[in-house]
C-alpha cells in the first residue's frame, strides 16, 4: 500500500535528519511533507496530527524523535501493524 510506504519512507527520513544533526533546509522539508501525509490518511482535527504539529513546531533532536514515534503511532493505528520505526536506531 503506498500510503503505508510513504510513513516508512517518512520515519527513515526522520532518522536522516537526526543524522544530519538536524539540516534546516532537510527537517522543514521532512516537516512539510510528514505533516501531509498524516493529514492525508488521519484527518486535520486528529490527535496524532496535532500532536505531530505540537512537536515539530520546534527544531530538535527530541522534538523529531517524539514526532517520528507519532508517525509509527499512526501507521499502527492506520494499518494494524508494527512499524519500522520500532526499531533501534544506530548512533
Amino acid at each position: 500500500m503506498y500510503e503505508e510506504r510513504l510513513i516508512d519512507d517518512l520515519i527513515e527520513a526522520g532518522w536522516y535528519v537526526l543524522d544530519t544533526d538536524i539540516d534546516e533546509t532537510a527537517f522543514q522539508n521532512w516537516r512539510k511533507r510528514a505533516l501531509l501525509c498524516l493529514t492525508d490518511l488521519l484527518g486535520p482535527e486528529h490527535v496524532y496530527v496535532l500532536q505531530f504539529n505540537d512537536w515539530i513546531r520546534h527544531r530538535g533532536k527530541l522534538n523529531l524523535m517524539a514526532a517520528g514515534g507519532v508517525l509509527a503511532a499512526a501507521k499502527e493505528v492506520a494499518f494494524g501493524q508494527r512499524s519500522a520505526a520500532g526499531r533501534v536506531h544506530p548512533t
